[in-house]
Protein backbone atom coordinates (compact mmCIF):
# COMPACT_ATOMS: atom_id res chain seq x y z
CA UNK A 1 0.00 0.00 0.00
CA UNK A 2 0.94 3.48 -0.92
CA UNK A 3 1.08 4.69 2.49
CA UNK A 4 2.61 1.76 4.42
CA UNK A 5 5.96 2.60 1.71
CA UNK A 6 5.68 6.02 2.96
CA UNK A 7 5.82 4.99 6.44
CA UNK A 8 8.90 2.76 5.58
CA UNK A 9 11.02 5.09 4.21
CA UNK A 10 10.33 7.38 6.80
CA UNK A 11 11.10 4.74 9.09
CA UNK A 12 15.01 3.77 7.06
CA UNK A 13 15.66 7.44 6.72
CA UNK A 14 14.86 8.82 10.49
CA UNK A 15 17.22 5.38 11.86
CA UNK A 16 20.12 5.85 9.05
CA UNK A 17 20.09 9.43 10.70
CA UNK A 18 20.09 8.62 14.31
CA UNK A 19 23.27 6.15 13.39
CA UNK A 20 24.94 8.54 11.72
CA UNK A 21 24.18 11.12 14.91
CA UNK A 22 25.94 8.12 16.86
CA UNK A 23 28.75 7.69 14.74
CA UNK A 24 29.47 11.14 14.95
CA UNK A 25 29.13 11.57 18.85
CA UNK A 26 31.32 8.24 19.14
CA UNK A 27 34.13 9.96 17.12
CA UNK A 28 34.16 13.34 19.43
CA UNK A 29 34.27 11.23 22.45
CA UNK A 30 37.24 9.75 21.43
CA UNK A 31 38.78 12.03 20.17
CA UNK A 32 38.01 13.94 23.13
CA UNK A 33 39.79 10.95 25.15
CA UNK A 34 42.55 10.65 22.75
CA UNK A 35 43.36 14.41 23.10
CA UNK A 36 42.29 13.95 27.36
CA UNK A 37 45.13 11.19 27.14
CA UNK A 38 47.91 13.13 25.84
CA UNK A 39 47.38 16.05 27.75
CA UNK A 40 47.27 13.71 30.98
CA UNK A 41 50.55 11.97 30.00
CA UNK A 42 52.29 15.61 29.51
CA UNK A 43 51.29 16.55 32.10
CA UNK A 44 52.26 13.41 34.20
CA UNK A 45 55.88 13.18 32.66
CA UNK A 46 57.27 15.99 34.51
CA UNK A 47 55.52 15.42 37.33
CA UNK A 48 57.33 11.52 37.95
CA UNK A 49 60.62 13.96 37.12
CA UNK A 50 60.04 16.51 39.85
CA UNK A 51 59.36 14.46 42.87
CA UNK A 52 61.96 11.89 42.06
CA UNK A 53 63.50 10.20 44.18
CA UNK A 54 60.02 8.54 45.75
CA UNK A 55 61.93 5.58 46.98
CA UNK A 56 65.01 4.80 48.20
CA UNK A 57 68.51 4.25 45.83
CA UNK A 58 70.49 1.31 44.99
CA UNK A 59 74.09 2.67 45.57
CA UNK A 60 75.89 -0.36 43.74
CA UNK A 61 79.38 -0.76 44.86
CA UNK A 62 81.45 -3.63 42.54
CA UNK A 63 84.36 -4.38 45.04
CA UNK A 64 83.62 -6.46 48.48
CA UNK A 65 83.00 -4.33 51.70
CA UNK A 66 86.48 -2.87 53.58
CA UNK A 67 88.18 -1.52 50.57
CA UNK A 68 88.77 2.38 49.54
CA UNK A 69 85.74 2.40 47.19
CA UNK A 70 83.74 1.11 49.99
CA UNK A 71 84.66 2.87 52.43
CA UNK A 72 84.33 6.45 50.33
CA UNK A 73 80.82 5.09 48.81
CA UNK A 74 79.55 4.82 52.62
CA UNK A 75 81.00 8.01 53.09
CA UNK A 76 78.77 9.84 50.70
CA UNK A 77 75.97 8.09 51.09
CA UNK A 78 74.41 9.79 53.87
CA UNK A 79 74.66 13.16 52.48
CA UNK A 80 73.63 12.08 49.25
CA UNK A 81 70.46 11.04 51.49
CA UNK A 82 69.86 14.25 52.74
CA UNK A 83 69.88 16.25 49.34
CA UNK A 84 67.50 13.38 47.56
CA UNK A 85 65.36 13.24 50.67
CA UNK A 86 65.58 9.67 50.01
CA UNK A 87 67.73 6.47 51.60
CA UNK A 88 70.66 5.99 49.52
CA UNK A 89 71.52 2.05 50.34
CA UNK A 90 74.99 0.98 49.39
CA UNK A 91 75.02 -2.73 47.86
CA UNK A 92 78.38 -4.35 47.58
CA UNK A 93 78.28 -6.48 44.25
CA UNK A 94 81.95 -7.82 44.03
CA UNK A 95 83.66 -9.80 41.42
CA UNK A 96 85.65 -10.02 38.52
CA UNK A 97 87.64 -7.25 39.34
CA UNK A 98 84.45 -4.89 39.29
CA UNK A 99 83.10 -6.58 36.52
CA UNK A 100 79.42 -8.04 37.81
CA UNK A 101 78.91 -5.20 39.59
CA UNK A 102 79.46 -2.97 36.92
CA UNK A 103 77.68 -4.67 34.06
CA UNK A 104 74.81 -4.84 37.04
CA UNK A 105 74.31 -1.09 36.78
CA UNK A 106 75.18 -1.03 33.12
CA UNK A 107 72.71 -3.34 32.01
CA UNK A 108 69.62 -2.69 34.79
CA UNK A 109 66.56 -0.56 34.24
CA UNK A 110 66.92 3.37 33.86
CA UNK A 111 65.11 5.03 35.96
CA UNK A 112 67.62 6.37 38.48
CA UNK A 113 67.31 3.95 40.97
CA UNK A 114 70.08 2.08 40.54
CA UNK A 115 73.13 4.05 40.26
CA UNK A 116 76.82 2.50 40.20
CA UNK A 117 80.14 4.11 42.25
CA UNK A 118 82.85 3.39 40.11
CA UNK A 119 86.67 3.44 40.09
CA UNK A 120 89.35 4.33 38.03
CA UNK A 121 90.33 1.05 37.50
CA UNK A 122 86.72 1.11 35.39
CA UNK A 123 89.23 2.91 32.35
CA UNK A 124 91.91 -0.03 32.24
CA UNK A 125 89.50 -3.09 32.71
CA UNK A 126 89.38 -2.81 28.68
CA UNK A 127 93.04 -3.24 28.28
CA UNK A 128 93.23 -5.93 30.74
CA UNK A 129 89.77 -7.97 30.13
CA UNK A 130 88.57 -10.02 26.80
CA UNK A 131 85.20 -9.91 26.09
CA UNK A 132 83.93 -7.53 28.54
CA UNK A 133 80.32 -7.46 28.68
CA UNK A 134 79.66 -3.92 28.72
CA UNK A 135 81.36 -0.34 27.19
CA UNK A 136 82.19 2.46 30.03
CA UNK A 137 81.76 4.87 27.17
CA UNK A 138 78.61 3.31 25.49
CA UNK A 139 76.72 1.88 28.13
CA UNK A 140 77.04 4.10 31.21
CA UNK A 141 76.56 7.65 31.78
CA UNK A 142 78.80 9.91 34.07
CA UNK A 143 77.45 11.83 36.36
CA UNK A 144 80.92 13.46 37.88
CA UNK A 145 83.81 12.84 40.63
CA UNK A 146 83.53 12.85 44.25
CA UNK A 147 87.06 11.85 45.37
CA UNK A 148 89.96 10.22 44.93
CA UNK A 149 93.51 9.49 46.38
CA UNK A 150 97.04 10.15 45.40
CA UNK A 151 99.27 7.27 44.41
CA UNK A 152 102.80 7.41 45.54
CA UNK A 153 106.50 5.95 44.40
CA UNK A 154 107.87 4.39 48.06
CA UNK A 155 111.07 3.08 48.38
CA UNK A 156 112.75 1.10 51.01
CA UNK A 157 115.38 2.83 53.28
CA UNK A 158 118.23 0.34 52.77
CA UNK A 159 117.02 0.47 48.22
CA UNK A 160 120.17 1.53 45.71
CA UNK A 161 117.62 5.11 45.02
CA UNK A 162 116.58 7.88 47.04
CA UNK A 163 115.01 9.97 44.34
CA UNK A 164 113.57 9.69 41.53
CA UNK A 165 116.22 10.80 40.03
CA UNK A 166 118.08 7.92 40.95
CA UNK A 167 116.12 5.66 40.50
CA UNK A 168 115.86 6.61 36.81
CA UNK A 169 120.00 6.45 36.50
CA UNK A 170 119.93 3.61 38.59
CA UNK A 171 117.40 1.37 36.33
CA UNK A 172 118.68 2.54 33.24
CA UNK A 173 122.04 1.30 34.36
CA UNK A 174 120.74 -1.97 36.20
CA UNK A 175 117.92 -2.97 33.83
CA UNK A 176 115.46 -5.39 35.67
CA UNK A 177 117.02 -5.23 38.58
CA UNK A 178 114.81 -3.63 40.91
CA UNK A 179 111.44 -4.76 42.05
CA UNK A 180 108.37 -2.89 42.43
CA UNK A 181 104.88 -4.41 44.06
CA UNK A 182 101.39 -3.37 43.45
CA UNK A 183 98.08 -3.69 44.58
CA UNK A 184 97.51 -6.51 41.75
CA UNK A 185 97.75 -6.58 37.79
CA UNK A 186 95.51 -3.82 36.29
CA UNK A 187 95.68 -1.64 38.99
CA UNK A 188 96.15 1.94 39.01
CA UNK A 189 99.26 1.39 40.70
CA UNK A 190 100.33 -1.13 38.60
CA UNK A 191 99.76 0.99 35.34
CA UNK A 192 100.89 4.48 37.52
CA UNK A 193 104.21 2.44 37.23
CA UNK A 194 104.14 1.12 34.00
CA UNK A 195 103.28 4.84 32.93
CA UNK A 196 106.66 5.17 34.20
CA UNK A 197 108.33 3.03 32.42
CA UNK A 198 107.73 3.98 29.50
CA UNK A 199 108.21 8.19 29.70
CA UNK A 200 111.50 7.48 31.46
CA UNK A 201 112.66 4.00 29.31
CA UNK A 202 113.42 1.85 32.10
CA UNK A 203 112.62 -1.71 33.24
CA UNK A 204 111.41 -2.52 36.52
CA UNK A 205 110.25 -5.98 37.44
CA UNK A 206 106.72 -6.20 38.63
CA UNK A 207 105.15 -7.49 41.56
CA UNK A 208 101.78 -8.43 42.25
CA UNK A 209 100.09 -8.41 45.36
CA UNK A 210 96.32 -8.92 46.52
CA UNK A 211 95.85 -5.67 48.15
CA UNK A 212 97.81 -2.59 49.46
CA UNK A 213 98.34 -3.77 52.88
CA UNK A 214 100.88 -6.82 51.68
CA UNK A 215 102.08 -4.37 49.29
CA UNK A 216 103.31 -1.44 51.84
CA UNK A 217 104.42 -4.68 54.62
CA UNK A 218 106.80 -6.21 51.82
CA UNK A 219 108.21 -2.79 50.68
CA UNK A 220 108.90 -1.48 54.88
CA UNK A 221 110.27 -5.72 55.35
CA UNK A 222 112.83 -5.34 52.35
CA UNK A 223 110.95 -7.97 50.53
CA UNK A 224 110.72 -5.72 47.24
CA UNK A 225 112.44 -2.53 46.67
CA UNK A 226 109.57 -0.26 45.64
CA UNK A 227 105.93 0.17 46.40
CA UNK A 228 103.62 1.66 44.47
CA UNK A 229 100.22 2.51 46.78
CA UNK A 230 98.10 5.07 47.55
CA UNK A 231 98.99 8.03 50.77
CA UNK A 232 96.73 6.03 52.88
CA UNK A 233 97.98 3.14 53.78
CA UNK A 234 101.44 4.49 53.62
CA UNK A 235 101.55 7.73 55.53
CA UNK A 236 102.31 6.10 58.84
CA UNK A 237 105.64 4.26 57.81
CA UNK A 238 106.74 7.48 55.46
CA UNK A 239 106.55 9.73 59.18
CA UNK A 240 108.14 6.91 60.80
CA UNK A 241 110.70 7.18 57.61
CA UNK A 242 110.55 3.55 57.23
CA UNK A 243 109.76 3.87 53.33
CA UNK A 244 110.88 7.11 51.52
CA UNK A 245 109.06 8.67 48.89
CA UNK A 246 110.39 9.01 45.52
CA UNK A 247 107.49 10.61 43.56
CA UNK A 248 103.59 11.08 43.31
CA UNK A 249 101.82 10.67 40.43
CA UNK A 250 99.92 13.97 40.56
CA UNK A 251 100.20 17.27 38.02
CA UNK A 252 101.77 19.17 41.37
CA UNK A 253 103.18 18.28 44.69
CA UNK A 254 101.30 17.23 47.52
CA UNK A 255 100.64 19.91 50.37
CA UNK A 256 100.96 16.81 52.83
CA UNK A 257 104.68 16.23 51.44
CA UNK A 258 105.70 19.43 49.64
CA UNK A 259 109.57 18.37 49.34
CA UNK A 260 108.34 15.04 47.06
CA UNK A 261 108.64 16.01 43.51
CA UNK A 262 105.86 15.17 40.81
CA UNK A 263 107.18 12.71 38.18
CA UNK A 264 104.96 15.32 35.69
CA UNK A 265 107.53 18.14 36.64
CA UNK A 266 109.94 15.75 34.59
CA UNK A 267 107.32 13.60 32.54
CA UNK A 268 104.30 15.57 31.90
CA UNK A 269 102.80 12.42 30.63
CA UNK A 270 103.31 10.36 33.53
CA UNK A 271 100.21 11.88 35.89
CA UNK A 272 97.62 9.28 37.57
CA UNK A 273 95.54 9.19 40.66
CA UNK A 274 92.29 6.83 41.87
CA UNK A 275 89.62 8.89 41.52
CA UNK A 276 85.77 7.31 42.51
CA UNK A 277 82.29 8.45 40.69
CA UNK A 278 79.03 7.90 40.36
CA UNK A 279 77.58 6.58 37.02
CA UNK A 280 74.44 5.82 36.05
CA UNK A 281 72.57 3.34 32.97
CA UNK A 282 72.53 5.17 29.63
CA UNK A 283 69.14 6.83 28.97
CA UNK A 284 67.57 7.90 32.54
CA UNK A 285 65.21 10.61 31.86
CA UNK A 286 67.20 14.10 31.83
CA UNK A 287 65.38 15.47 34.53
CA UNK A 288 66.40 12.10 36.58
CA UNK A 289 69.74 12.71 35.58
CA UNK A 290 69.79 16.47 36.33
CA UNK A 291 68.48 15.70 39.47
CA UNK A 292 71.05 13.67 40.63
CA UNK A 293 73.99 15.26 39.10
CA UNK A 294 72.75 18.59 40.86
CA UNK A 295 72.82 16.21 44.56
CA UNK A 296 76.39 15.22 43.80
CA UNK A 297 77.47 18.16 42.90
CA UNK A 298 75.80 19.97 46.23
CA UNK A 299 77.74 16.78 48.06
CA UNK A 300 81.24 17.62 46.66
CA UNK A 301 80.90 21.21 47.58
CA UNK A 302 80.21 20.38 51.06
CA UNK A 303 83.14 21.20 53.46
CA UNK A 304 81.67 18.63 55.98
CA UNK A 305 81.86 15.84 53.75
CA UNK A 306 85.41 17.02 52.53
CA UNK A 307 86.91 16.99 55.99
CA UNK A 308 85.21 13.65 56.54
CA UNK A 309 86.97 12.28 53.46
CA UNK A 310 90.19 13.70 54.24
CA UNK A 311 90.16 12.13 57.33
CA UNK A 312 89.86 8.79 55.98
CA UNK A 313 92.80 9.55 53.89
CA UNK A 314 91.35 10.55 50.09
CA UNK A 315 90.87 13.83 49.29
CA UNK A 316 87.72 15.51 47.13
CA UNK A 317 88.01 15.76 43.99
CA UNK A 318 85.10 17.61 41.61
CA UNK A 319 84.31 16.83 38.13
CA UNK A 320 81.34 17.76 36.22
CA UNK A 321 79.57 14.92 33.96
CA UNK A 322 81.04 16.13 30.69
CA UNK A 323 84.83 16.42 32.01
CA UNK A 324 84.14 13.41 33.64
CA UNK A 325 83.05 11.59 30.43
CA UNK A 326 86.23 13.35 28.52
CA UNK A 327 88.68 11.91 31.20
CA UNK A 328 87.10 8.44 31.03
CA UNK A 329 87.58 8.46 26.95
CA UNK A 330 91.44 9.82 27.54
CA UNK A 331 91.98 7.46 30.20
CA UNK A 332 90.71 4.13 28.18
CA UNK A 333 93.18 5.41 25.48
CA UNK A 334 96.29 6.21 27.43
CA UNK A 335 96.06 2.81 29.74
CA UNK A 336 95.47 1.42 25.91
CA UNK A 337 98.72 2.59 24.81
CA UNK A 338 100.44 1.60 28.06
CA UNK A 339 99.23 -2.05 27.88
CA UNK A 340 100.45 -2.64 24.35
CA UNK A 341 103.49 -1.11 24.98
CA UNK A 342 104.14 -2.82 27.86
CA UNK A 343 103.24 -5.68 26.40
CA UNK A 344 99.83 -7.03 28.61
CA UNK A 345 97.64 -8.64 27.02
CA UNK A 346 93.93 -9.05 27.79
CA UNK A 347 92.75 -12.10 28.88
Amino acid sequence: MPGSGRSHDEAASIHRARTTGEDTMQRRALLSAALAGLACAAAVAPARADTFPSRPIRFVVPFGPGGGTDIVARLIAPYLSAELGQQVVVENRPGAGGVIGSNMVAKGPADGYTILFADSARTIAPSMQKDLPFDIARDLDPLGLIGGTPLLLLAHPQAPVKTLDELVKYAKANPGKLTYGSSGNGTPQHFAVELLKSAAGIDLVHVPYKGAAAVVADAVGGQINLASATYAPSVEYIRSNRLLPLTVMEPRRLPALPEVPAAAERYPEVVMSIWFGIMLPMGVEPAVRARLAEAVGKVVANTEYAGKLRAAGFEPMRETPPQMKARIEREVKLFGDVARKAGIKPE
